[in-house]
């Protein structure tokens, strides 16, 4: 299974400042001791396409599909979901810890 986004467009859009932040990933990153500075770099310097674990339909916008990513950032296991938008932005849908289910 190939992810439905180009990982290196995520990354130019998180870059040029097109992109957000879902209030569940915010949250999830909180839980683990992170804050949204750490979501950027997460994504911007640490997520390879070698960790892309699946990709799956959008739960809340059909239609969409969403690129799940599992590694290890600052000692802990992440499940990071991300998600290019209608509009053409990249969207962090989850940024939580990976219980490896």
């Amino acid at each position: 299974m190939a992810p439905s986004y180009d990982l290196e467009r995520i990354q130019r859009l998180v870059s040029r400042g097109k992109y957000r932040i879902t209030q569940s990933a915010l949250r999830g990153a909180f839980a683990l001791g992170f804050d949204d500075e750490d979501i950027f770099e997460c994504v911007m310097h640490v997520v390879k396409r070698a960790h892309f674990y699946k990709t799956m339909p959008a739960n809340k916008m059909p239609g969409l599909m969403q690129d799940v990513y599992r590694l290890a950032y600052c000692g802990r296991m992440v499940y990071l979901k991300l998600q290019v938008s209608r509009r053409g932005h990249a969207v962090v849908i989850s940024f939580k810890q990976d219980t490896g289910a």
